[in-house]
C-alpha cells in the first residue's frame, strides 16, 4: 500500500494514466444499454457516441442515417447513442404507427432540449409537451382552417405574380437560376404578407434585412451545427456562458418587428387576414373568458404570439422553399411530368376563368402527386425525434424502455427503402396517385409527420407550393442548367438538404399564354 501512494505521489504519468481510464469509464459508462437489452446497436465512439460525423460536419446528416439504417436492416428497431444519450432508432413501420398514432399517450412529447422560460422565441408549438402542447394546439388548429386558408390565396397569388415578373427581368439578360435563391425570396416574401400583412419585397431587395436574416439563421453553418449538438446534450454549459439556440441579433429584430405589428394595428383598429391577425383575436377572446372566469389565465400572451410567429418563418421560409425548389428541378428535368403538369395547370384555369381559386386548386390531383414525392425524395427534415412519457413495451417484443426514452424514426431512409418505394432515386409522382395509393404502406411518408402532432400548417405548405408551381408552369418551360451538378451532392453543414453548387434553371417564355 505504501508503494502505491509513494507511486501516485512522484509519478504524474500514472496519474495521467489514472485519468484517462477514469475519464473512458465516465464516458462509455452507458454504451452497454442497449447490449443488456439485447438490442443490436450501432457501436458508439466515447463522449459522441455516433454523433461525431454530423456534430463536427464530416459527413451530411443524411448519410450517417442511410449507414445506420443499412447496418441495421431487418430489425424492428436498434441502438444509437446522441454522443451519450441512448435512442432507438425505428425501421418498422407497424412500430412507427404505435408510437406515432396508436400509443401516442406514451410518446406525446418531442426530445425536450430547449428552456422555454429563458429562450424568447421558444414558447411555440413545435416545443410544447403535455398539456401546454395540447392546449396550444387546440386553440392554433382553428388559424388553419379551409376558410382561413382560402382567404390567403390572393395574398400567395400576388407574391407569385412579383416572382413571375422577377424571373422574367432576369431571364432576359440569359442569366440562369439558382431556383434556391429564387424561391427562398418568394417565401420569405408570402410568410410576410400570410403571416405578418407586410409586404417585405425580399425578392426585388438584395439588401433586404429579412433575407440577411434568413442567411443568418438558415444558411450553411458548422457553428450552427455545433451550437445545434451542444443545445440538445449539454444545455448547462450554454445556460453558464449564455448561449442561445437564435442569435440575439436576430431575436431582438424579430420580437421588434412582430410587437410593432400588433402595436400598430391595436392603435389604428386594423384587420388583416393574416396569422398574427388570428392569434391576436384569440388573445381577445381569452380576455373575454378571463373577465368571466371561464379561464384562468391567458395563453396567447406577447411571447406565445411571437414565438408562434416565429416558427412560422422557420416552417414556412427555408423548408418551403427547398420543397419548391426540388419540384421545380424534377419539372426542369424530367419533361414528360413537365408536361402533364402544365396541361393539368392549363386545364384547371380554363375552367375557373383563369383565376387560381380554392376548388382550381383541389383540382390539380397531378401537382399534389408532383409535390408529394418532392417531399417523399427530398424530405424537409430527415428525421423526427418522440420521448416516451411513461414506461413502454414495444409490441410483440420483450423490450420494455423506461420513461423519458428517446426514439428516433428515419424519415429520409424510410422514404429511400426500395421495400416501400421501389427504385427509390427515380422521380415518380404517380406513386401518389389515386390509382396507387393503396400500394403504400401505413407510416412510409413521414415528412409531415404522423398522428396527433401531423404538422399543424402542412395544408397551408402545399397550398403555397402548388400556386407558385401553378404560376411558373404556366408562363415558363423549365429546363436544366449544365451549373446543376448530377448526381447532387450535399452540404454537411446544414440540417436541410441543400445541395452543393445549387440547383440551377432555365426559364423560357412559353410562347402561348
Amino acid at each position: 500500500m505504501y508503494f502505491i501512494l509513494e507511486l501516485l505521489r512522484n509519478d504524474a504519468f500514472v496519474w495521467f494514466i489514472i485519468i484517462i481510464t477514469a475519464l473512458y469509464f465516465i464516458l462509455t459508462r452507458n454504451h452497454g444499454y442497449w447490449g443488456s437489452l439485447n438490442v443490436k446497436y450501432v457501436r458508439p465512439l466515447p463522449l459522441f457516441g455516433n454523433s461525431f460525423p454530423t456534430t463536427f460536419c464530416l459527413a451530411p446528416g443524411y448519410k450517417v442515417q442511410q449507414d445506420q439504417y443499412n447496418y441495421l436492416k431487418g430489425q424492428r428497431y436498434g441502438g444509437i447513442w446522441n454522443f451519450w444519450k441512448p435512442k432507438l432508432l425505428i425501421l418498422d413501420p407497424e412500430l412507427i404507427e404505435h408510437i406515432m398514432v396508436t400509443d401516442f399517450s406514451y410518446f406525446t412529447h418531442r426530445e425536450e432540449t430547449v428552456d422555454v422560460s429563458t429562450d424568447p422565441l421558444a414558447r411555440h408549438l413545435v416545443n410544447q409537451n403535455g398539456s401546454s402542447w395540447k392546449i396550444l394546439r387546440n386553440k392554433l388548429t382553428p388559424v388553419f382552417t379551409s376558410g382561413k386558408l382560402k382567404t390567403m390565396i390572393p395574398q400567395i397569388s400576388e407574391c407569385s405574380d412579383v416572382c413571375i415578373e422577377n424571373i422574367g427581368k432576369k431571364a432576359a439578360t440569359g442569366n440562369a437560376f439558382e431556383v434556391r435563391e429564387e424561391m427562398a425570396g418568394f417565401t420569405m416574401d408570402v410568410i410576410g404578407s400570410c403571416a405578418f400583412g407586410l409586404n417585405l419585397n425580399v425578392m426585388n431587395d438584395p439588401n433586404s434585412k429579412f433575407k440577411k436574416m434568413g442567411h443568418m439563421i438558415f444558411g450553411p453553418s458548422r457553428m450552427a451545427k455545433l451550437r445545434k449538438a451542444l443545445s440538445a446534450n449539454f444545455s448547462f454549459l450554454l445556460k453558464m456562458v449564455r448561449w442561445k439556440r437564435v442569435k440575439g441579433e436576430f431575436a431582438n429584430f424579430f420580437i421588434n418587428l412582430v410587437k410593432n405589428v400588433m402595436k400598430y394595428r391595436e392603435e389604428k383598429n386594423i384587420q388583416r387576414n393574416d396569422f398574427i391577425q388570428l392569434m391576436m383575436d384569440l388573445r381577445k377572446e381569452e380576455e373575454k373568458q378571463l373577465k368571466d372566469g371561464t379561464i384562468s389565465q391567458i395563453v396567447m400572451d406577447d411571447n406565445t404570439i411571437i414565438s408562434n410567429a416565429f416558427v412560422f418563418l422557420l416552417a414556412g421560409y427555408e423548408t418551403t422553399a427547398n420543397t419548391l425548389s426540388y419540384a421545380l428541378y424534377e419539372i426542369a428535368k424530367n419533361l414528360e411530368i413537365q408536361e402533364k403538369v402544365h396541361k393539368e395547370v392549363e386545364d384547371a384555369l380554363m375552367k375557373h376563368n383563369g383565376e387560381i381559386t380554392w376548388e382550381g386548386l383541389a383540382e390539380m390531383k397531378y401537382v399534389d402527386c408532383v409535390i408529394t414525392e418532392a417531399l417523399r425524395k427530398y424530405p424537409p427534415f430527415i428525421a423526427v425525434v418522440r420521448q416516451s412519457v411513461k414506461p413502454y413495451k414495444i409490441p410483440n417484443s420483450d423490450l420494455e424502455l423506461p420513461k423519458g426514452s428517446v426514439v428516433t424514426i428515419p424519415i429520409y431512409s424510410i422514404h429511400h427503402d426500395p421495400k416501400y418505394y421501389p427504385n427509390p432515386e427515380k422521380f415518380e409522382p404517380e406513386r401518389f396517385s389515386e390509382e396507387n395509393k393503396h400500394k403504400l404502406v401505413k407510416c412510409t411518408f413521414l415528412t409531415f409527420g404522423e398522428g396527433p402532432r401531423i404538422c399543424i400548417a402542412m395544408r397551408f405548405a402545399r397550398m403555397e407550393i402548388k400556386i407558385a408551381i401553378a404560376k411558373l408552369i404556366m408562363k415558363y418551360k423549365l429546363s436544366l442548367n449544365p451549373k446543376t451538378t448530377s448526381p447532387l451532392q450535399y452540404s454537411t453543414q446544414t440540417f436541410f438538404l441543400v445541395p452543393i453548387g445549387g440547383l440551377w434553371v432555365d426559364f423560357t417564355p412559353r410562347k402561348s399564354q
